[in-house]
């Protein structure tokens, strides 16, 4: 291979893995509105606070106990920065 394929290779790679990634986020999203206006709960992660938000748009943070029940630590507001990972 020629380093023009290969970089040409890249490229065309490169932008298939961009265009899955947006096709991923918006499966997310919406999957997320869906779970959401049905009154589920989501979890993710905020500067590694685990949160839990509810289908109203409050947050909390929360931690899990070892009986597999949650413990609502406080209230957060949303201006904190975008989430690290859904759990």
């Amino acid at each position: 291979m020629t380093q023009e394929n290969i970089e040409s290779n890249n490229s065309e790679f490169y932008q298939w893995g961009q265009e899955m990634e947006r096709l991923a986020q918006i499966g997310v999203k919406k999957e997320i509105e869906q779970h959401k206006a049905a009154g589920q709960p989501i979890f993710y992660a905020r500067q590694g606070v685990l949160i839990m938000e509810l289908s109203d748009g409050r947050c909390f943070e929360y931690r899990s106990r070892e009986d597999g029940t949650l413990e609502i630590l406080r209230e957060v507001n949303m201006t904190l920065q975008p989430c690290d990972r859904i759990l």
